[in-house]
Parts: C-alpha cells; sequence; structure tokens
C-alpha cells in the first residue's frame, strides 16, 4: 500500500495499476455531506493500465469496500459458463440480477428454463455490479477464475453501445490486491466510526485472509 498527500485529501493504492489495482481517495473531513462519520472520497479500480470506474464520482467509501469484501471469500468457477464466450458469460451474470425477462438468450447460455436460472446465485462473479453505488454508474464488471488464471471482463455503457474488455490476470491476483485494500479499510472504518458499529461487515476480508494462510 502506498499513500500520497493532496489538497484536501489523500490518495491510497494497492496492487500495481499495470496489472490489478484498486485506488481510493480519503477527504480530509471529520463529517461526510449528510453528517455521518463514514469514510467519504472516490474509489476505482486499474486494469492493464485502464481505470474502471468513474474516478470524480463522491461517496462513501463503505458503499465500495463492503460489497467488494463480501465477495472475497467466495469461489467464481468458470466452468460454470461451459465454453461460453466471455461477452455471453457478462450477458448472462448482469441478466440474472437486474435484466428483463424478454432479454433472455437461453440458446447462447445453454439453459431453456428462464426462471430457473432467476434462482441461481451469480453474485460472486460480481465484481463492479451494476448500479451499486455512484463510483460504478454506468460500469459492469464480473471475475472467473480457473486452476491457472483469472479473468476480469468488463463494459462501460456509454448512451446504448458498450464495448466489452477483458484481460487475464495471475490466479489470485484479484482476490490478493482486495483483500489488502478491504483490511485497510476495516482498520480506517473502525477508527473513525468505531469497533460497535462495523458488526460483520467487512470482517469477511479477514476471514478470506485467514483461509488462504
Amino acid at each position: 500500500m502506498s499513500s500520497v498527500q493532496l489538497a484536501g485529501l489523500t490518495r491510497y493504492s494497492f496492487g500495481n495499476r499495470w496489472q490489478f489495482g484498486i485506488e481510493c481517495e480519503v477527504q480530509d473531513r471529520e463529517l461526510d455531506p449528510w453528517g455521518s462519520r463514514e469514510p467519504f472520497g472516490s474509489f476505482w479500480f486499474w486494469i492493464a493500465g485502464r481505470v474502471i470506474g468513474n474516478t470524480d464520482a463522491e461517496e462513501q467509501l463503505a458503499l465500495a469496500f463492503l460489497p467488494l469484501a463480501h465477495r472475497l471469500n467466495r469461489p467464481r468457477p468458470d466452468a460454470r459458463f461451459g465454453g461460453m464466450s466471455n461477452i455471453d458469460k457478462l450477458n448472462l451474470v448482469i441478466w440474472v440480477r437486474f435484466g428483463e425477462d424478454e432479454e433472455f438468450k437461453g440458446e447462447q447460455w445453454g439453459v431453456s428454463d428462464r426462471d430457473q436460472l432467476r434462482r441461481e446465485d451469480f453474485t460472486q462473479y460480481e465484481v463492479v455490479p451494476r448500479g451499486d453505488s455512484p463510483w460504478c454508474d454506468g460500469w459492469e464488471a464480473i471475475l472467473v477464475e480457473d486452476n491457472a488464471s483469472d479473468t476480469l471482463i468488463w463494459r462501460r455503457w456509454q448512451s446504448d453501445a458498450a464495448e466489452v474488455q477483458e484481460v487475464t490476470l495471475p490466479h489470485g491476483a484479484f482476490s490478493e490486491v482486495a483483500t489488502l485494500a478491504c483490511r485497510w479499510f476495516e482498520k480506517l472504518r473502525t477508527e473513525r466510526l468505531g469497533p460497535e458499529l462495523l458488526q460483520k461487515e467487512i470482517r469477511l476480508a479477514q476471514r478470506n485472509t485467514s483461509e488462504q494462510s
């Protein structure tokens, strides 16, 4: 982890922006715009030198870190998709939670029962869920894993168009960086709010770390 002090905020960096990295900016303020002591600022990913996320969006950073932490220790087997193209994998994962019935592509996804597919849980694959918070508005990304590598697949919607991109990472690279960032944020948030307010939320990151060691 590295940090840089800027005017009115501190920027924290985790991982390697030329492979996979996470960055956030924490504003130097006691209270956020709603009067809470939640850490407040901006959040984004780096993938192979490219930014994923809206770097100018300001929010309570818990809206970015908590969903990330809750997905850390869940398997994301690429085998579930049975040889689909990466764009079909992304479309399927996003459709299950957010898609309309008329957008169902059963033939491409190898499924005939739309309702059965809706009941299956794909949230472990989501690393940038649609509309989860201001930092990811307009972005979607999933991660699939096999024994040798991880593949991150993403797109950014602009009007009605989006180009799907993908990057292959060393196996475990995403989880390693995300765990480091989430553990740091847990410490920061505990200092700001007090441990009694955190309960079980981001402590999944600690459990994930102990399982990997």
